[in-house]
């Protein structure tokens, strides 16, 4: 019954594996090619991509345990996130605006040149995202604070998930939060590393996902035999 699945750090080795790896593929290049461009790469992209399809495919194989059931809802609001952040991936928030870089951040909102329509569509999506997020976690937090102190293995899983997306974010917004604060640049090999912390992260954030299907699946099939 894949019982290493159950082992409760799992997420967190896998976690520390992959990002190790990733390290060996940017200084693989480094050594090779004298250069590797973490912004511009399509390696760590190309992985995402693969991730998120692995995770849909886990997802719905493992419908069954979800549907018919109470958790049918968390089920739905789960693919919804999915779907959100692999559209995200490929570049959504780009998609909505034809006057702006981008179309989630408080600049947009605020500047008068951008047109009402833009900002119209662009909150009513920031908001139905919102709602799913504020729905899970009011209805989870206090279930994922219990399981995590008594070591279950799929609540170690989404908390891995929520803090790997947590320091993705915290480095993707750390170099220019730095520049204002310092009025420096980071500058190599540090500025590398960072970018490890943030593609690498978000890249295996979908496997995360999947894996806390697996796992609850497992459990279930447990609980069955017992």
């Amino acid at each position: 019954m894949r019982r290493w699945l159950l082992f409760y750090p799992i997420s967190v080795v896998l976690m520390l594996v992959y990002l190790t790896g990733v390290a060996g593929i940017v200084w693989w290049f480094r050594s090779r090619f004298g250069y590797f461009s973490m912004e511009d790469n399509v390696i760590l992209e190309g992985f995402a991509y693969v991730f998120y399809g692995i995770a849909f495919g886990v997802a719905l194989s493992h419908i069954s345990d979800f549907w018919k059931t109470p958790l049918q809802g968390t089920y739905i609001m789960l693919l919804l996130l999915w779907l959100t952040a692999l559209l995200r991936e490929m570049g959504m928030q780009h998609w909505l605006t034809q006057t702006d870089t981008t179309a989630i951040k408080i600049r947009f909102f605020t500047n008068p040149n951008n047109p009402l329509s833009e900002k119209i569509v662009s909150g009513l999506l920031i908001l139905a995202v919102s709602a799913v997020i504020i729905r899970l976690v009011y209805q989870y937090t206090m279930p994922i604070i219990r399981g995590f102190f008594k070591k279950d293995p799929l609540y170690w899983t989404i908390c891995c998930f929520g803090g790997l997306g947590a320091l993705s974010q915290f480095m993707d917004r750390f170099p220019s939060n730095y520049r204002k604060a310092v009025g420096e640049t980071i500058t190599e090999p540090w500025i590398t590393w960072i970018h490890i912390l943030e593609e690498g992260g978000e890249s295996f954030l979908p496997l995360l996902f999947a894996l806390a299907f697996v796992q609850y699946h497992v459990r279930q099939k447990q609980r069955d035999y017992s």
